[in-house]
């Protein structure tokens, strides 16, 4: 037997080996050539900057620790945006230098050192002589050193805001635009022709609705609409989570019995900013924090009661006054990762025998969405762009997502598809027939104010126009009126036109989209500027700093795979 082994051991091994070939080529030979994707490792990619997870997921840790009550879009937003300024930062070549630290660190000592009690004198105020012997310390360097640390991040920032903040300059002739919006008012007198007064001299022919549809049938086209089919995964706390949270709570209570201060311990633990509670009236309290704190006695702390997200322990420390320690029940990285797995079971059993069959092994509801236009996408997954490049290629199927939404994730298949239409101009006339009537009643108001404007031209009054022609209304009563409630009453074409007029001088037609104007000055006098004015012009400095703000730190190019890690 071994003998006929060892005759044969050679058939054996050139057998492995091609089996060991075949595998090298077949399967790691296409991750090698690209042909099998690769797991994806960038959470994100701002303006050519890649996020790996593991940097996303360290930036997380660090703002949650500052924040236990940030959500995790804030802190997205928080990450592109350190990016942008990390960027502008650099590009700006903004720096700073040994001798502007060391005067910062000598004249501003760090917050929780200013605000100590071991850092104040006999009468309570800061001590600067307690602060330089605690810098010529050499047990000092180490904060000195974090102290340092935290300036080189901040500061560039710092210089870089105040560079942006000037950038909302206001010209000088922006400003007495602002403010002689406010100090001019004016009486004024109106022609007014309204567009509905116009359908008994407007007609249009049968041939010029034709020439409109040939000429435009790009407006009654209906575009192609997708209706994708889908189970959704909810992300919600597992029992674990929720016993979690409780043993948090379960381990406060017992420090807390041990000698540990509550507030000093609820700082470090809750997961609420609010601990203290203090009031003159028991019913401002929510009803299941009064029930507790009415039950306890002053000194005493309560058991683990159910809260919104949560559970909470509170303790009455006196009358009008209440602790609480929060521990919230949050889905954890162990949940999600069971979701994770549970999604990629479905996608793997749908692709075997159907997404219905599937959803029915796995005790899923299948919906359909409304149809679809990739163009117009509106529906509630995160990122809309990932779903509509999806809907750009899906077919009879394939699997997509999972695509996060608040309080879980899509996972879709095509449903249908409906096809582009376009109607026929008798199916359409009634449609067409509109659009050319409102151009021609439009066209028809600008002629009819021209007429009206040659008149006054030639000396007719406006109250005489109006008492011989029927189309034309005639308004007087416009009183101590500022460009600025002209323009949110009538819009800015008609505030511009009154801007450009002298007193007892009439405009040129004024069109809006329900009629058109012509304008008379009767009276324009001039206010003092005060002080309630100055608003205005703080409102636009500050709305050309929030505009400027934004264009800088938009990213061009934002790339967002949070889905693809269950973010």
């Amino acid at each position: 037997m071994m003998q006929t082994l060892r005759k044969n051991t050679r058939w054996v091994l050139v057998i492995a080996l091609v089996g060991f070939a075949g595998l090298i080529f077949f399967q790691w030979g296409l991750d090698v050539t690209g042909i099998r994707r690769q797991p994806e490792t960038d959470i994100a990619k701002i303006d050519g900057v890649t996020i790996s997870y593991q940097e996303y997921r360290r930036f997380v840790m660090a703002k949650e620790s500052e924040n236990k009550n940030l959500t995790s879009d804030q802190i997205w937003s928080l990450l592109v945006e350190e990016v942008m300024w990390r960027d502008l930062v650099k590009r700006e070549k903004i720096s700073i230098n040994d001798q502007e630290i060391l005067a910062i660190i000598r004249n501003n000592p760090p917050p929780e050192l200013y605000q100590s009690e071991f850092m104040q004198n006999e009468n309570g105020e800061f001590d600067w002589n307690k602060y330089n012997e605690l810098l010529s310390s050499p047990q000092s360097l180490q904060w000195l050193y974090q102290y340092e640390m935290q300036l080189r991040e901040a500061l560039p920032k710092e210089k870089l805001r105040s560079l942006i903040s000037t950038l909302a300059w206001i010209s000088p002739w922006d400003d007495s635009i602002m403010i002689h919006g406010q100090t001019t008012k004016y009486d004024l007198s109106l022609l007014n022709v309204q567009v509905n007064r116009m359908r008994d001299l407007v007609h249009v022919t049968e041939d010029e609705l034709r020439k409109y549809y040939e000429e435009n049938k790009g407006e009654f086209t209906t575009p192609e609409y997708i209706v994708l089919k889908y189970v959704f995964f909810e992300r919600k706390p597992s029992s674990y989570d929720t016993l979690d949270a409780k043993e948090q709570l379960e381990d406060f209570i017992a420090m807390v019995e041990e000698g540990e201060d509550f507030l000093e311990l609820a700082k470090e633990v809750s997961d609420d900013t609010t601990l203290e509670y203090s009031f003159d009236n028991v019913n401002v309290l929510k009803p299941y924090m009064k029930s507790v704190y009415e039950d306890l006695r002053n000194g005493a702390i309560s058991g683990i009661v159910p809260a919104a997200r949560g559970f909470e322990v509170m303790k009455r420390v006196r009358n009008g006054l209440l602790y609480v320690v929060k521990a919230n029940v949050e889905v954890s990285r162990t949940t999600i990762g069971e979701i994770t797995d549970n999604i990629a079971s479905f996608r793997e059993t749908a692709e075997d025998i159907g997404f219905d069959s599937a959803a029915v092994e796995f005790e899923l509801p299948v919906r359909k969405t409304f149809p679809l236009d990739r163009e117009k996408l509106n529906f509630p997954v995160r990122n809309t762009d990932a779903l509509a490049e999806f809907l750009s290629g899906v077919k009879k199927g394939v699997i997509g997502g999972p695509f996060s939404s608040l309080g879980g994730y899509y996972v879709f298949a095509l449903d249908s598809v409906i096809p582009s239409t376009r109607p026929t101009f008798e199916e359409a006339q009634t449609r067409v027939k509109g659009l050319v009537e409102r151009k021609a009643y439009d066209d028809a108001v600008v002629s009819y104010l021209d007429g009206l404007y040659e008149k006054i031209e030639s000396g007719i009054a406006m109250e005489e126009i109006a008492r011989t022609d029927t189309l034309v209304n005639f308004q007087n009563d416009i009183k101590d009126q500022t460009i600025f409630l002209l323009r949110n009453t009538y819009g800015d074409e008609f505030a511009g036109a009154v801007a450009g007029l002298g007193q007892a001088q009439v405009s040129t037609p004024v069109v809006g989209r329900y009629g058109g104007y012509i304008i008379r000055v009767d009276d324009k006098t001039e206010v003092p500027f005060d002080s309630t004015m100055v608003g205005a012009l703080q409102w636009k400095r500050q709305l050309r700093l929030q505009q400027i703000t934004r264009d800088i730190f938009t990213p061009e190019e934002l790339v967002d795979n949070r889905d693809k890690f269950f973010e």
